[in-house]
C-alpha cells in the first residue's frame, strides 16, 4: 500500500510541473508604436523596432518578434499598422485596444503584396466609439493588396462597446478595390466571436476577399455580415465550421456582387442551429451554399431563413449542394434556391421550419439526387416536410446509395393508418416537372415497426406507410435471420 501511495505521490507532482513550465514560458507582452501615419516606417507591425516592453512605451524590444510574444496596440481614435513581404508579422497573439474612437480608418490594419501575419493564439479587435453624430458610420478596415494571407491559430474575438454613442461600427475585411483580380486569404482557426455592450447594436461586417474561413463556429445574432466579392465579376468563398445564433434572435446576412458570386461553405463538426434574414445590397445577388462536414456523421447544420431583410432586399440563394453531413434549410415563402445536389453517399437534406418547428417547406427551381439521404418529417395528416422543384428532378446516381429516413411519433402514424383503414397515404411530398428522371424509382423500408414505401410518380413523391400482419412481420424476421446465417456460414 506505501509503495502504491509513495508511486500516485510522484505521479501528481508532475502535473505540478508542467503548470510551472508552462507559465514560465507564458509569452510577454509587447506595445506597439503609436503610429499615426499610413506612411510612415513607424507603422510597421513586423518590425521589431516598434514594439516596446513597456506599456509607457520607453523601453524599446530589442529581440525578434515570433510566438514568444503577444502584441499589443493601444490607441485613441486612429492607428495605422502595416505589413509587408519585407516586414511579415509573427507573434503569439495580436490586440487591438481602440477608445474613443471617432474617426473611420481605411488603414487601421493593411497588407502590402506579399505581406503575411502569423498568430498562434488568437486575434482582438476591442473597439469603444467615441461621440458622434447619429447614423454615421465608423469603418475600420483590414486591407489587402495580393498574395496576402493573415493566418490566426486561435479565435478571432470582437468586443465592441457604442458607449452611448449617435454612431456605428463597421468592420471591413477588403481587397483594394486597385487589386480585385488578386487574391488574399484570412483564416481563423478557432471560433469568431462577437460580444456587443449595448442590446440594440450589431457589428457590421464585411468580407470582401478571395477567401475568409473559420474552422470554429460564428455566432451571427450580433452581426450584420455582408459577404462582398473583390471586385465585379470575381468570386468570394466564405467557409465556417457552423453558424449559429442566440434564442429568439435572427441574424442579418447579405451578399453583394452578382447573382453565385458568393459562396458558403459549410464544414460542420458539431450540430449547428442559426435563424436570419437574407438579402442582397445593390446589385441582385444570390448565395451559394456547399454542405461539406469535417466531420461527415455529427456535421449538422440547421439554416431558418426568414423574411425582413435588414437595409437590404430579400434574396433567393443559388446553387445548395450537399457533400456530406445534414443541412436542414428552412425558406420564408418568397424564397426560391436556384439548383439542390444531392452528392455524396453521407449527404443527409431535410425541409425545415423558419422558427421552431421541424416542419418546412423548401423550394428550388431544380435538382438532382446523385447519392445521399432525404430526412422528411411528419407530424400529422397534413403537417409535413415538403420539397418543390419548379423545374426537373433528376436522378444521376445509382438506387443503392440513395434512401429515405422518415421521422414521425410511432403512435400518431398508427392511428393515422388505423383511421385510414389500415394505410396512411402522403402525397406531394416532393414535387417536380414531367420528365424528371425520378420517375419511375421506388423505395421501401420499415421504421419502428412500421412499414413504407416511397414512389416517384410522373411529377410527385407519395409515400404509403402500414403496419404489417404478424403473419407478414414474421416471415420478414424469418428472411432476415436466414439472411444472417447464410452470412456466417460464407464467412
Amino acid at each position: 500500500m506505501r509503495q502504491h501511495l509513495h508511486a500516485f505521490r510522484k505521479i501528481a507532482v508532475i502535473p505540478a510541473l508542467l503548470t510551472a513550465c508552462a507559465l514560465s514560458h507564458a509569452a510577454q507582452d509587447l506595445y506597439f508604436n503609436e503610429s499615426l501615419s499610413s506612411s510612415g516606417p513607424s507603422r510597421y507591425l513586423g518590425q521589431s523596432a516598434n514594439w516596446y516592453t513597456d506599456e509607457a512605451r520607453t523601453q524599446q524590444f530589442t529581440g525578434t518578434l515570433g510566438t514568444d510574444y503577444n502584441g499589443i496596440v493601444n490607441s485613441e481614435n486612429v492607428i495605422y499598422g502595416s505589413v509587408t513581404s519585407a516586414y511579415k508579422l509573427s507573434l503569439n497573439s495580436l490586440t487591438y485596444n481602440i477608445s474613443n474612437a471617432g474617426m473611420s480608418n481605411g488603414y487601421f490594419m493593411s497588407f502590402g503584396t506579399g505581406g503575411t501575419a502569423d498568430l498562434a493564439g488568437d486575434f482582438n479587435v476591442n473597439i469603444t466609439l467615441g461621440p458622434g453624430a447619429g447614423g454615421v458610420a465608423l469603418d475600420e478596415t483590414i486591407r489587402m493588396y495580393g498574395g496576402n494571407t493573415f493566418s490566426i491559430g486561435g479565435d478571432f474575438n470582437i468586443d465592441y462597446n457604442r458607449a452611448g454613442s449617435g454612431r456605428f461600427l463597421v468592420l471591413n475585411i477588403k481587397t483594394d478595390a486597385s487589386m480585385a483580380s488578386t487574391t488574399n486569404t484570412f483564416r481563423v482557426a478557432g471560433d469568431m466571436n462577437v460580444v456587443c455592450r449595448q442590446a440594440d447594436s450589431r457589428v457590421r461586417f464585411n468580407t470582401g476577399i478571395t477567401s475568409f474561413t473559420v474552422g470554429g463556429t460564428v455566432d451571427i445574432s450580433s452581426l450584420l455580415w455582408t459577404i462582398e466579392t473583390p471586385g465585379d465579376g470575381y468570386a468570394a468563398t466564405v467557409s465556417v465550421g457552423g453558424l449559429t445564433s442566440s434564442d429568439g434572435v435572427s441574424g442579418w446576412l447579405r451578399s453583394s456582387g452578382g447573382a453565385g458570386m458568393s459562396t458558403l461553405i459549410l464544414t460542420n463538426s458539431t450540430r449547428q442551429a442559426a435563424a436570419m434574414t437574407y438579402g442582397y445590397a445593390g446589385t441582385e445577388s444570390s448565395l451559394n451554399i456547399t454542405m461539406r462536414a469535417s466531420d461527415a456523421q455529427n456535421g449538422y447544420q440547421i439554416l431558418r431563413f426568414r423574411p425582413g431583410a435588414y437595409d437590404a432586399t430579400d434574396a433567393n440563394l443559388g446553387e445548395v449542394i450537399v457533400d456530406s453531413g445534414r443541412l436542414d434549410i428552412g425558406m420564408h415563402s418568397n424564397m426560391t434556391g436556384a439548383r439542390l445536389s444531392l452528392a455524396g453517399t453521407e449527404a443527409v437534406f431535410s425541409a425545415t421550419d423558419i422558427y421552431s418547428s421541424d416542419i418546412g417547406t423548401a423550394t428550388f427551381n431544380e435538382g438532382e439526387w446523385y447519392a445521399g439521404k432525404i430526412v422528411v418529417d411528419i407530424e400529422g395528416e397534413l403537417s409535413y416536410d415538403k420539397i418543390v422543384f419548379n423545374g426537373r428532378f433528376d436522378k444521376t446516381g445509382s438506387d443503392r446509395d440513395m434512401g429515405f429516413e422518415f421521422s414521425f411519433d410511432e403512435y400518431t402514424m398508427r392511428d393515422l393508418i388505423s383511421a385510414g383503414d389500415g394505410e396512411f397515404i402522403l402525397s406531394d411530398v416532393i414535387t417536380y416537372e414531367t420528365g424528371s428522371s425520378m420517375a419511375g424509382t421506388s423505395f421501401e423500408g420499415n421504421t419502428g415497426g412500421i412499414q413504407w414505401e416511397a414512389v416517384f410518380g410522373d411529377t410527385s413523391l407519395s409515400v404509403t406507410f402500414t403496419v404489417p400482419e404478424p403473419a407478414t412481420a414474421a416471415a420478414v424476421l424469418g428472411a432476415i435471420a436466414l439472411a444472417l446465417a447464410a452470412f456466417r456460414r460464407k464467412k
